[in-house]
């Protein structure tokens, strides 16, 4: 009897040392959900699955391990719920419709700092999201009250941006305040972020958004009107590619990924158009996705023909910093000398981007 019981404490040990030590345990319930529905727990950074579940009665579970604390996002049909996991035991109860704003998660000092942000910019939120719906489902009569809605979602977003960037420099020797702090880079001030960098904790330094900012501040960015910064990157196929093998011409490089809208459109509209592309002209999609399937996939959707790279780093990767790039696509027109002439943020759909390269050119 006293082996049975020796064995059953053991047990009980060992079970309670793997949940606290060896990985993250979620149990969650999202009211209104069918059962069999798919339920899926996606890593921003590393753009991957980590789990998935099907729920029972709305209830669900999902489990695994985390190197450092990570952003992501429970995904349900089309609804999503931002979490920080780490690796705790963790609660997530939800209605199904809107979870981004109705979600209630408990586990993990990460979690606890964007349940203290969410609080914060939840009044700015409801207001954005309020004035989104009834600009969308044109519930206004006249264009006053169309200009007032465009008025009070912009000013209600701009207000909790700006609480978001405040929170992150307020707690950037977390992972998660360091996270809003690296997205944020290019809008703060250099002093600032070198502060923040050397106040940063030993176990932060070494995680990969620290290596990123380190980047940024100390070592070589590209500008326009500087030289391009030469990489090495492979090819889709695995080959080697070098920029600097391509000077002597024309170079647009693009950065993009898989799940950008905007990208998409425009390696679209490239390859429908790549007639009307200067010979003089090369062209370089660079993707920053992590996960090299959603790479592949998305370039055979897109029908892409011309140079297309990848350091397979993610949006944390070396050469996506030092070409100063926050969102994307962000591009670069280089000339024949390797010097950087123009710089493009975001794609406009309505314009024609190739008859804008050849005037910037054609101004050289």
């Amino acid at each position: 009897m006293k082996e049975l019981l020796k064995l059953l404490f053991i047990t009980l040990i060992l079970s309670s040392c793997k949940t606290s030590n060896d990985g993250f345990i979620i149990t969650g319930h999202i009211e209104g959900l069918k059962d069999s529905t798919l339920i899926t727990l996606y890593d921003l950074d590393q753009e991957v699955n980590l789990d998935s579940a099907i729920s029972i009665n709305g209830n669900f579970k999902m489990s695994g391990k985390v190197e450092y604390p990570s952003s992501c996002w429970i995904k349900c049909l089309d609804e999503y719920a931002n979490i920080q996991v780490e690796n705790v035991e963790i609660t997530f109860e939800s209605p199904i419709k809107d979870m981004h704003l109705n979600s209630v998660i408990n586990g993990g000092k990460e979690q606890e700092l964007q349940n203290k942000l969410k609080k914060l910019q939840r009044p700015y939120d409801l207001i954005y999201f309020g004035a989104v719906d009834s600009f969308m489902n044109k519930k206004y009569s006249n264009d006053v009250e169309m200009q007032n809605l465009i008025k009070r979602f912009s000013e209600s977003q701009s207000t909790s941006h700006e609480i978001y960037v405040d929170f992150g420099k307020r707690h950037s020797n977390s992972f998660f305040g360091l996270n809003i702090v690296y997205m944020n880079r290019q809008s703060i001030p250099s002093d600032t972020l070198k502060a923040i960098f050397q106040d940063l904790p030993v176990s932060i330094k070494s995680t990969p958004t620290a290596k990123a900012l380190n980047v940024f501040l100390y070592e070589k960015v590209a500008k326009v009107g500087d030289s391009f910064i030469d990489f090495e990157a492979n090819t889709i196929d695995g080959q080697q590619f070098k920029l600097s093998s391509l000077k002597g011409q024309y170079i647009y490089l693009s950065f993009w990924s898989a799940g950008c809208g905007p990208c998409r459109m425009e390696n679209k509209y490239l390859s429908e158009n790549f007639d009307q592309v200067p010979n003089n002209l090369s062209i370089v999609s660079f993707s920053v996705d992590k996960n090299k399937a959603a790479w592949v996939n998305a370039s055979k959707a897109d029908n892409i023909n011309w140079h297309n790279v990848s350091d397979n780093a993610g949006t944390k990767g070396k050469i996506k910093t030092q070409y100063q790039v926050q969102a994307i696509p962000t591009s670069f027109l280089i000339d024949k000398d390797g010097v950087i002439i123009k710089k493009f943020k975001g794609f406009d759909g309505d314009g024609n981007l190739i008859e804008k390269l050849k005037e910037a050119i054609d101004k050289i």
